[in-house]
């Protein structure tokens, strides 16, 4: 079960759009680009990230360009059907 830093980078352009990354501690990563009204519920339902530490990370990128949170569990299942997901959409 993956445990690591989430890191959430604002990019620039219209309209805003977001990169996630997933550092897991052990090694390896796992990275998405979402539009900004995505970004709460990709986070909550697809990465199950908790509501609040989602909404708080989007509230503080709209004021700040990098957002880091570091001792983010992931269950690796959960990890794993949003890869698939993002997958698809490539």
């Amino acid at each position: 079960m993956p445990n690591g830093t989430l890191d959430l980078m604002k990019l620039d352009g219209q309209p805003v759009t977001y990169q996630i990354m997933f550092e897991q501690n052990a090694g390896g990563t796992f990275v998405a680009r979402i539009d900004s009204d995505e970004l709460v519920p990709f986070l909550h339902e697809e990465m199950r990230v908790e509501l609040l530490t989602a909404e708080s990370a989007a509230q503080r990128l709209a004021k700040e360009d990098r957002v880091r949170l570091q001792n983010i569990f992931l269950e690796e299942n959960n990890l794993h059907a949003v890869m698939d997901y993002m997958e698809e959409d490539i």
